[in-house]
């Protein structure tokens, strides 16, 4: 089996959509679809994701299924109130303020949203705003990060600080980064399923009859990321904090079965931008930060 995961291209997250340069990225893309042989289509719920998948996929009568499950990883934290979790994550963005987060369109999303989380971020009734904006789990400071040994570690990160904190899935219980973790997992788990691997205790994927199939999901990074540690068996913050996948990326992923019926899933590339290289355009920077601290040009 190969699975495919494709980034949505450089994006207007105000807006949920593509900027002008993530709809030149995405058309480039779709020069490279028919190579790709892309097969089952999938996309995620969310704006960006969707144009992606349609401007790429335009003149193969490709139509992608939605799955609610491929959103982008909704693990935001509320640091109002938490002087710990102001210290982990940098860059906190006042909400009256951000231009990255609108609060309406936040709302927008309807069930994709943690209904509490949209009620601890809308006005109170004195139509005042929280402090700050959610913040994502994997922007997180490195010092943090390398100073909580727990966190990289294939099990202990299931008990850590940041793991038992946070949250944003439809389901009002789903509060934590760990539950949002296992209910995505569940479905992939029960989606694998489908194409007939089933995933076993230890990590490995049984199969009565293994396929050589194609799935792409077009979906975001930090989903991505989260689905690559369950087929790898290790901390999701590993490669949230390690990995950086450019906008129309793609990511490839097949399947081993060097025992009948026991299959275990390698990469052959991560990230691949070739298809921007080859149409003159150099990776947008989005989910990168400042090279050198004195590069007041990108993102700090």
């Amino acid at each position: 089996m190969r699975l495919l995961f494709i980034r949505h291209g450089d994006p207007d997250y105000v807006q949920d959509t593509l900027t002008e340069r993530g709809v030149q990225e995405a058309r480039a893309l779709s020069g490279l679809i028919g190579q790709l042989d892309v097969g089952d289509c999938y996309v995620s719920p969310l704006g960006r994701a969707a144009k992606t998948a349609r401007l790429a996929l335009e003149g193969t009568g490709i139509v992608p299924v939605e799955q609610e499950w491929l959103q982008e990883f909704m693990t935001d934290y509320d640091v109002n109130g938490s002087s710990l979790l102001q210290r982990i994550f940098p860059g906190l963005e006042r909400m009256g303020e951000t231009t990255e987060f609108n609060m309406d369109t936040y709302r927008s999303l309807g069930t994709l949203v943690n209904p509490d989380l949209r009620r601890r971020f809308s006005p109170d009734e004195n139509g005042v705003l929280p402090e700050y904006a959610p913040h994502v789990a994997w922007d997180m400071m490195p010092e943090y990060y390398t100073s909580h040994p727990e966190l990289s570690d294939p099990r202990d990160w299931r008990t850590s600080y940041i793991a038992t904190h946070g949250g944003n899935m439809p389901a009002s219980s789903v509060s934590t980064f760990l539950a949002c973790y296992d209910y995505v997992m569940e479905a992939f788990d029960a989606f694998l399923a489908k194409y007939g691997y089933h995933r076993q205790e230890g990590g490995l994927y049984r199969t009565e009859h293994g396929t050589e199939k194609t799935v792409t999901f077009f979906c975001h990074f930090g989903i991505t990321a989260v689905l690559l540690s369950r087929l790898w068996n290790t901390s999701p913050f590993l490669l949230l904090q390690s990995l950086c996948m450019a906008p129309t990326s793609v990511t490839e992923v097949v399947t081993e079965e060097r025992a009948e019926g026991r299959a275990y899933f390698r990469a052959l590339r991560i990230g691949d931008t070739s298809h921007l290289t080859m149409a003159g355009l150099k990776p947008s920077f989005a989910a990168r930060f400042c090279e050198t601290y004195d590069n007041m040009d990108q993102r700090h």
